[in-house]
């Protein structure tokens, strides 16, 4: 089992996404939150101490992977993010899980007075 954890620690979101459809014991495996943590701080710099807890609180690594990581990664060239960069994620993280859940907000898009259009990308 420990093997097995090692050897999806090393794939990226869209290979432990088909490491899921295998069989039920991966699809419990691709599901653990350490190995979204992983996967979360495997390009960045290292987390601030107490992030874990809040990112678990609000939904978890591979919600924060979905919401926040894994688009700023695509628009980013390959390169450690900053302490500052990361929190600025987990900020706005933050905001998204107060508009969703705190606010109601969850059906449609975000709200008017949302701060989430700080994640996409601006084009000049």
């Amino acid at each position: 089992m420990d093997v097995l954890i090692e050897i999806l620690k090393r794939l990226d979101e869209r290979s432990l996404g088909v490491a899921a459809c295998v069989c039920q014991l991966w699809r419990g495996l691709a599901r653990n939150d350490a190995l979204w943590e992983h996967l979360c701080f495997r390009q960045l710099a290292p987390p601030p101490e107490g992030v874990r807890t809040v990112v678990v609180a609000l939904g978890g690594y591979r919600r924060l992977y979905t919401v926040c990581v894994k688009p700023v990664l695509s628009r980013l060239e390959r390169r450690v993010w900053t302490r500052h960069e990361v929190e600025l994620s987990l900020s706005l993280f933050c905001v998204d899980y107060y508009e969703r859940v705190l606010l109601g907000g969850g059906g449609g898009g975000a709200p008017p007075s949302s701060l989430m259009f700080l994640c996409k990308a601006v084009g000049v």
